[in-house]
């Protein structure tokens, strides 16, 4: 799963840089993830350090299409995240809205979903009959279950542009169902990455 991730962001990618519809593209941002974060333990996330590890981020951001000023004109991102230690990775879309604090300081806040590659749920039925209950036991104090496969992924990000191209960010994301699963343990990242404007 997180070859095929890799490859469809990476032909995502290309196909955006290179067709005509280059022009829409406002933002490329590559950066660097602490998946299921320890430094500043916010907490929201049950994952609790379980698979805390680091993975490589990206995403793709157009420009505010015309049919979305009556919401405060977003912008639409695709974009995903790929684990560096083959813990849970994962791909999706949402919408993100920006504010400029200053000419130099800008932040933006992000909500979106995302298809991850991770368990949905340690503790079934099935795992138990093929696995028994000590594998299970130990499975759960190294994976979080995250009761679906698609998650909700608000993001908050803090940015200070280096000049009218670059920008340099720190960003803080959280991974959960909402509540529509009888699991929902969720997952916090934080990271930091390089954002090239068009």
């Amino acid at each position: 799963m997180i070859q095929r991730l890799a490859i469809s962001l990476g032909l995502v990618l290309t196909l955006a840089l290179n067709t005509p519809a280059k022009a829409q593209i406002s933002e490329l941002r590559f950066g660097v993830t602490e998946f299921d974060e320890r430094t500043i333990k916010l907490g929201w996330g049950a994952g609790g350090g379980r698979e805390n590890s680091i993975g490589i981020n990206g995403e793709i951001i157009f420009d505010e299409p015309e049919f979305l000023k009556w919401a405060l004109a977003p912008q639409p991102y695709i974009g995903g995240m790929v684990n560096l230690d083959g813990k849970t990775s994962y791909g999706g879309a949402g919408l993100l809205w920006r504010h400029n604090f200053s000419n130099k300081v800008y932040g933006d806040i992000a909500l979106g979903v995302v298809l991850h590659d991770g368990t949905k749920k340690v503790f079934t039925a099935d795992n138990l009959r093929e696995s028994g209950f000590d594998e299970l036991l130990r499975r759960s104090q190294e994976e979080i279950s995250y009761g679906e496969r698609y998650l909700f992924r608000p993001a908050v990000t803090l940015g200070y542009r280096v000049s009218d191209k670059w920008a340099g960010e720190i960003f803080f994301e959280h991974l959960s169902n909402a509540y529509t699963g009888n699991v929902n343990e969720g997952v916090d990242s934080i990271g930091f990455r390089a954002a090239r404007r068009f």
